[in-house]
């Protein structure tokens, strides 16, 4: 079965800190976009369950953080959140990490095989 995103992942390699009702983890986040991300950890979490996270991303500032992620997916030592609730500033520098690798909701050009940008329509 083919999931549709609307919006891009970005591969990564940064690590991550979270925390459910009764434990700590740490892992790796595997790739990310704007409304979650993926994480490899030997610290296994459950469907449905809630974390606060806390991720080291490449720019040098403080971690970015999430105060709540819905674990939506597990598979072995993966899982997948939803970010439902992040601090703005957060939101802004999550958005630029993913902007600057690759652009959200825009589809591909079958004729180019690139990205189409909403400025492509006024050449056609």
């Amino acid at each position: 079965m083919t999931q549709l995103r609307y919006c891009e992942r970005v591969h990564t390699h940064f690590p991550v800190v979270f925390s459910g009702e009764a434990y700590v983890g740490e892992g790796t986040v595997l790739n990310v976009s704007v409304p979650g991300c993926a994480v490899h950890s030997r610290k296994r979490v459950q469907p449905g369950s809630y974390l606060e996270m806390r991720m080291l991303v490449p720019d040098t500032t403080p971690p970015l953080r999430v105060g709540l992620a819905k674990v939506r997916w597990c598979e072995g030592r993966r899982f997948g959140v939803e970010f439902i609730q992040m601090p703005g500033e957060d939101q802004v520098r999550l958005g630029r990490l993913v902007k600057n690798v690759v652009p959200c909701a825009l589809p591909l050009d079958p004729a180019y095989g690139k990205r189409r940008t909403p400025e492509d329509s006024h050449t056609s």
